[in-house]
């Protein structure tokens, strides 16, 4: 984070731990907290429909504003500058936010809710598993294959026919299972 930036300017990342109050509400700041009284839990995404609960942190830009989840108890803080993102990219409906994943993130020992970007809402693309031997050959082949049409398309040449006999064994050392 650069010192140069404003707190509520700073990016922000996802903290290893999240602390939690006993009525499951996000805790802003874990300073003048007792302890014993925080429940540390992961940083998992949250896929709750939410609703605006908390405006007065607009006067400041340390002072969160607060989500609610409307089926509960729990609250959820979030930095005043993430307010208009998270109003231009979620739906709307009946004052709810559906359809959103929220992330935790922590910006200069406080911590809030964002939206998840979009890019970051996708799974990430498994590992390829290994090619079998099989499947290594028939890719080889196929390479020395389309070798051996761009020798022959560059030449202009339709058949392997009536080629000069270099060219034939070129063509034939392309071809065969050992590279020359």
């Amino acid at each position: 984070m650069s010192p140069a930036r404003p707190a509520h300017e700073q990016p922000g990342h996802i903290p290893s731990a999240v602390p939690y109050d006993e009525y499951g509400n996000l805790l802003p700041s874990t300073a003048g907290k007792d302890p014993a009284s925080i429940v540390w839990r992961e940083p998992d995404p949250l896929t709750l429909p939410l609703q605006l609960h908390d405006t007065h942190g607009l006067r400041g830009i340390t002072r969160p504003i607060t989500w609610k989840d409307p089926h509960g108890p729990a609250t959820f803080p979030m930095f005043p500058d993430d307010l208009a993102r998270a109003i231009k990219g979620t739906i709307i409906d009946h004052g709810l936010v559906v359809g959103a994943t929220w992330v935790p993130l922590v910006r200069r020992d406080q911590y809030g809710i964002a939206l998840k970007s979009f890019h970051e809402q996708e799974d990430p693309t498994p590992e390829p598993r290994p090619a079998s031997p099989a499947e290594e050959a028939a890719a080889r082949y196929i390479d020395r294959e389309h070798a051996v049409r761009f020798i022959l398309a560059t030449l202009g040449e339709d058949g392997e026919n009536d080629l000069p006999p270099g060219l034939k064994n070129l063509i034939r050392r392309i071809r065969e299972e050992a590279n020359p």
